[in-house]
């Protein structure tokens, strides 16, 4: 007998196996995936495929958060706000909800899967977004900033768990590089596209523009978007065998039913959605991982907005610049950015597969990228204080970026594998602190600059991130492995 006839004589016992067991209704059968149908098994062009569909709202998002800053006094001049700190504030508040959302979405993304929480994001953003390029007022702006803000940050809640979905951890390297240059990208991006239209157009056309791209994102994620939460794939399967004939009188259970030992057999969806929603709170108060990286990458998240949004009045300030070429300066920290991204894609899959398979093996990376931060901090500083030649800031302000970028692709690398199925409401908790760094830090940065002057303003902020950010990584390597051990949430 050849193997084909192996093969159909085994599908034919299993099926037989079924039927048999779906005689009694006491039965049981456990659904789990068959060959090539868990999302690590699909075919690479599949899983690229799938990272396309994530790709444009990513790169869209934080470039729709910086676009404004550029025009926030055109914004402020027109509707007559006249506080220094007011006017910002159609920035910051599309960050609050940007970063705190995920704490909601996260966890709805492992109750009903990944691509609805990302396709009604992207809905809910295009629809205030532009509504935002409409407003008659500026109470009325910050309100469809708040919301469409909310929208956006359905991206972040899923990017990278859709990453650690699709590909096995010694592949994700490349993935979570390619996904981390799209918000990079736009945060330094949109003030320069912000600073171009402000000029020769009107700040209007900076939520025009942004809400035509969010409607062709949503359009490629209608024609290529493809579930990948492992039990939300399983779930289907079960509830389509359940309405076979052969399962009627049988107990259909998942593997994952079966891990969940506390969960009711009757489960209501309103209980379902309280369970999952608490996750990231509860991961946050009581896991000391994701305590101390919310409390890194917290601050890293505010110092980047901080040092962005003043970034566009060093040029026209200091340098006497117009806005629209003073806003070609952003190309220094995108330069950042990309060489930080770029890096992780190379190095961080081969130190991780050279050393050793444990999420611990994922920090190397961040010790030199925590000194990248407050060394490119001073040179920025003392050099914009100087007024040297441009170059010089430039170069500054590309170094921090550069190591905030290894920083947050290692850190996301680190949760999916330290919490697996719950890597989206372990990045929630993350991101609580985040919102509130890159609300807050952005207000405060115009006083201290005035106050402190580049220099001493840059010296402080550096200082601090050598405090808070060095530690950090040898502290998660020494204990790092033990805090998992201890954890009933952290993959064994």
């Amino acid at each position: 007998m050849n193997d084909k006839d192996n093969q159909v004589t085994q599908e034919d016992e299993k099926q037989d196996s079924h039927l048999q067991s779906s005689q009694s209704s006491s039965s049981s059968i456990i659904i789990d995936f068959e060959r090539d149908e868990h999302p690590h098994d699909w075919p690479s062009y599949r899983k690229w495929i799938v990272l396309l569909t994530l790709i444009p709202p990513v790169f869209l998002m934080p470039l729709s958060s910086t676009i404004i800053a550029p025009a926030v006094d055109t914004i402020s001049t027109e509707f007559q706000v006249g506080s220094t700190v007011t006017g910002p504030l159609a920035v910051s508040l599309f960050l609050v909800t940007y970063s705190i959302g995920p704490l909601l979405l996260g966890p709805l993304s492992e109750l009903v899967g990944r691509v609805p929480v990302l396709q009604g994001g992207n809905l809910f953003f295009l629809v205030f977004n532009l509504a935002g390029g409409f407003a008659k007022s500026f109470p009325q702006l910050l309100v469809f900033r708040l919301l469409s803000g909310f929208g956006a940050s359905a991206t972040l809640a899923v990017g990278s768990s859709t990453i650690g979905d699709c590909f096995r951890p010694e592949e994700r390297g490349l993935g979570l590089a390619l996904l981390n240059m799209g918000p990079v990208l736009g945060s330094c991006l949109g003030p320069i596209a912000g600073a171009y239209l402000t000029d020769y157009t009107s700040w209007r056309w900076a939520f025009h523009a942004t809400s035509i791209f969010g409607g062709v994102a949503i359009l490629v994620g209608i024609c290529l978007a493809r579930e990948t939460y492992a039990p939300v794939l399983l779930r289907s399967k079960k509830d389509k065998l359940q309405s076979q004939p052969y399962y009627k009188d049988a107990t259909l259970r998942t593997r994952f039913d079966m891990d969940d030992a506390n969960k009711p057999d009757n489960e209501s969806l309103a209980h379902l959605y309280k369970r999952t929603l608490l996750r990231s709170i509860r991961l946050l108060l009581t896991q000391p991982i994701v305590q101390v990286l919310a409390l890194y990458y917290g601050y890293l998240y505010g110092l980047v907005y901080l040092v962005l949004s003043t970034f566009s009045t060093l040029w026209t300030t200091q340098y006497h610049m117009s806005t629209s070429r003073g806003s070609l300066n952003y190309l220094a920290p995108c330069i950042g950015y990309l060489l930080g991204a770029q890096t992780c894609a190379i190095i961080a899959d081969k130190v991780y597969k050279y050393l050793k398979r444990n999420p611990e093996f994922r920090l190397p990376l961040m010790i030199p990228a925590s000194l990248l931060i407050p060394i490119g901090l001073l040179i920025y500083g003392w050099t914009a204080e100087a007024q040297t030649h441009w170059i010089f800031p430039d170069l500054g302000i590309a170094l921090p970026l550069m190591g905030a970028t290894i920083i947050f692709q290692c850190t996301n690398a680190y949760l999916l594998e330290t919490y697996s199925v719950y890597a989206a409401s372990a990045n929630g908790g993350v991101y609580i602190l985040r919102g509130l760094t890159g609300f807050g830090f952005p207000l405060f940065s115009p006083p201290m600059y005035r106050a402190l002057g580049y220099g001493w303003g840059n010296s402080v902020l550096g200082l601090t991130a050598l405090v808070i950010g060095c530690p950090i990584p040898w502290f998660l390597w020494r204990y790092g492995e033990g805090l998992r051990r201890r954890s009933s949430w952290a993959e064994q």
